[in-house]
């Protein structure tokens, strides 16, 4: 048997060892180098708060090319995504609550905008009569009929003549 400082008897392997390292790792000498730390751990849900968090993004900035649709769909999955990711945890992690904000965020401008864009319909003959005009030349022009008669046609509708259809 060997009696070397580094190989006490009855060690481990009985003394024998071939790489000539210390066995009960009280030393800095390592000839693998240092030991791998071990990889962070993923929370639950991260994925899907990846998820809420770019489609909250994409439904803000399909939101500043007026869009309508894709604003509603894209920031409503991000808020269900948002929850969702949440699990049973107590709180949500920094995706999912940018991914919450911003579809909410979405949400909210994209039905201001609807109901202005209704409001800016009905209110448009009182609000400017050149732009009336210009409107129901675009409206002869695209669809046959003018903005005036179409805006009868829905007050005849309101008025309850539609009940015979």
């Amino acid at each position: 048997m060997d009696y070397q400082p580094g190989n006490p008897q009855n060690g481990p392997g009985n003394g024998y060892n071939p790489y000539n390292n210390n066995p009960y790792n009280n030393n800095s000498y390592n000839p693998y180098g240092a030991p791998m730390q071990p990889a962070p751990l993923r929370q639950k849900g991260d994925g899907m708060a990846t998820a809420a968090m770019a489609l909250g993004i994409i439904s803000l900035v399909s939101l500043l090319f007026l869009q309508v649709s894709i604003p509603f769909f894209v920031g409503g999955v991000s808020i269900i995504l948002a929850i969702l990711s949440r699990g049973s945890a107590k709180k949500m992690i920094g995706k999912a609550k940018a991914g919450l904000t911003c579809g909410i965020i979405s949400l909210v401008l994209d039905i201001a905008f609807c109901v202005f864009a209704v409001w800016l319909v009905f209110a448009l003959p009182t609000l400017s009569p050149e732009l009336k005009e210009e409107v129901n030349k675009a409206c002869e022009e695209q669809y046959g009929v003018s903005y005036d008669e179409m805006m009868d046609e829905i007050y005849d509708m309101w008025n309850g003549e539609f009940d015979s259809y």
